[in-house]
């Protein structure tokens, strides 16, 4: 497995793009009429995933280590919609992708300087019933002199072999904690968009549901682990799901990067599963996919939701 480091994301678009305010979200007007025309099953397939190969270097210190300022007050925002418990610890292919639970999760696909693009993300409940959340390298590529990743971005929940169950649902405003846009920080590295309707008019959470969503918890968490990893033996095609996944420990390397420790977990995924959503409980998202290592392809590493996640949270669901 070789997800995105998003310092290697970075270097991609300097010089690239023109840079926005790193102080401030973007706003992304679109039309699900547009989306839907230019996103069709065949350019979806050609999508690649947004990330890069990280080289040899895991190691996980199995200790729960504390989190100090960073996780402050435990919240729990809930879940809308109804249960579908499973019970896996490796990777299986979710046969119905439109089933509860499985409709929350889908692909991201956005259009990059180097071609079509893709992620995973998660459908959250919010009172404009319209949060998506993925990682912040699906969104921005890092760091104060990063740009933002929005050219065409859409939401595709229940994606299956081109098929659009509920629609596309593009996005109308995209942020990343601040802590990814100052410092490109792996520990940061979560993003959060807020989509329209689609073209029925539908709004996301009302036509499929949303995770609920928790931060300041323990790291020592039970998590299912959900995505669309397309890089060989997968194709991208069919979302996969690792259940009654444990923690394992911390990522001793994130050490060197400012924030909480990111969390490791047995899930054998890959590229294009980044953003993809871990949940713990019944459907509460805890963190999400944003790399791997290639000597350790057994172990997925996601951020741990504090404080900065809750602050990004709170930013979106505000979004009207």
């Amino acid at each position: 497995m070789g997800l995105a480091l998003g310092t290697a994301v970075a270097c991609l678009f300097t010089g690239t793009w023109t840079p926005r305010s790193a102080d401030a979200a973007t706003t992304v007007p679109a039309k699900a009429q547009d989306a839907v025309a230019f996103w069709t099953a065949d350019r979806m397939k050609q999508a690649k995933p947004l990330d890069a190969r990280v080289p040899a270097g895991s190691a996980i210190e199995p200790r729960e280590r504390p989190v100090s300022g960073e996780a402050g007050t435990p919240h729990v925002f809930p879940r809308l919609g109804p249960s579908d418990a499973r019970v896996s610890s490796m990777p299986e292919t979710v046969l119905d992708p439109t089933a509860p639970v499985a409709r929350e999760h889908g692909v991201v696909f956005m259009v990059t300087p180097f071609g079509l693009g893709r992620c995973s993300g998660t459908s959250v409940n919010a009172p404009n019933f319209s949060v998506v959340v993925t990682a912040a390298h699906c969104i921005h590529s890092g760091g104060h002199r990063g740009r933002w990743i929005d050219f065409r971005w859409v939401f595709v929940p229940g994606y299956r072999y081109g098929q659009r169950p509920f629609g596309v649902f593009p996005a109308r405003w995209i942020d990343t904690t601040r802590r990814w846009r100052t410092t490109g920080s792996e520990n940061y590295d979560v993003g959060a968009a807020v989509v329209s309707r689609n073209a029925g008019g539908q709004l996301l959470a009302k036509a499929v549901g949303g995770a609920g969503i928790a931060w300041g918890l323990g790291a020592r968490q039970v998590f299912d682990i959900h995505g669309y990893p397309a890089e060989s033996p997968f194709d991208g095609e069919t979302q996969s799901v690792c259940t009654d996944t444990p923690f394992l420990g911390h990522d001793v390397l994130s050490i060197l990067s400012p924030g909480p420790l990111n969390l490791a977990a047995e899930c054998r995924v890959n590229g294009g599963a980044s953003g993809g959503g871990w949940t713990i409980g019944d459907g509460i998202l805890n963190s999400v996919t944003n790399y791997g290592y290639t000597d350790d392809p057994e172990t997925n590493f996601g951020a741990y939701f504090g404080k900065e996640v809750g602050r990004l949270f709170t930013r979106a669901r505000r979004v009207e």
